[in-house]
């Protein structure tokens, strides 16, 4: 992925659930449900398709009031990737 994507989250065919600060995601076509940590569900909810990777950083590192390198984010990116909950 390159840094001037906007990832989106897929919205279709899963239930998304907030638990506790982090979020549950059940995709509906796969019978199989995801549980993403603080960090990784603050990304998620980033991935709007309206900002970038930069953005999502700087917003996540806002949120958390420390520093969160890029790497973290790609990390989440690339793990939402591979289990399709993103539409890019």
């Amino acid at each position: 992925m390159n840094k001037k994507i906007k990832p989106n989250s897929r919205k279709n065919n899963i239930l998304v659930q907030e638990v506790v600060g982090e979020v549950m995601i059940y995709d509906l076509l796969i019978n199989r449900a995801y549980l993403l940590n603080p960090t990784s569900s603050m990304v998620w909810h980033l991935c709007d398709g309206t900002k970038t990777i930069d953005e999502i950083t700087r917003l996540v590192s806002e949120e958390l009031d420390e520093s969160v390198p890029e790497d973290l984010v790609w990390l989440a990116l690339d793990q939402f990737k591979k289990e399709n909950l993103l539409d890019i």
